[in-house]
């Protein structure tokens, strides 16, 4: 059964070309659903071209969704991976690197989080890594030793 002159076969993988295509020019490989079911009908099509598997819809709709789902279970620990994978933050030079101020309450690790407001901006005070045990007392000096979006790291000058 011909539709507009291309077989099954040629319709699946060319469906299969179609999901992969909106996968990853509109969705950028967000989903693993519209990835599987592509790369499934595009090897689905290619074996009922081959003579494989039979050209009726029961059997190429059937591989594809099997085919799916083995594809999802082997790429699946793989790709979670890929999307939890952490940058590390580069602590690139910034103007605020060396600032120093003196702080308005007691800074550390355990206490509730500080704020400094510079800039226009209200700042997070963090603690060093390096003195995380430590205790900065209000009226201190600290200088910016790292800088991340919306935080200070600092440490007692």
């Amino acid at each position: 059964m011909d539709v507009f002159g291309i077989s099954p076969a040629q319709l699946t993988i060319i469906i299969g070309l179609i999901l992969l295509s909106v996968e990853t020019l509109l969705l950028g490989l967000s989903t693993i659903v519209l990835l599987a079911v592509g790369i499934a009908a595009i090897i689905t099509g290619g074996l009922a071209w081959a003579g494989i598997l039979p050209e009726t819809f029961l059997s190429l709709v059937s591989a594809t969704g099997i085919g799916a789902g083995i594809i999802t279970a082997l790429l699946w620990k793989p790709l979670k991976r890929l999307q939890q994978s952490k940058v590390e933050a580069s602590n690139v030079h910034s103007d605020f690197m060396g600032l120093t101020f003196t702080l308005s309450s007691t800074l550390s690790a355990q206490d509730t989080p500080v704020y400094v407001k510079h800039s226009g901006i209200q700042w997070q005070l963090l603690l060093d890594p390096a003195s995380h045990d430590q205790v900065i007392p209000a009226g201190s000096t600290v200088k910016v030793v790292s800088v991340a979006v919306g935080k200070f790291t600092v440490q007692a000058c």
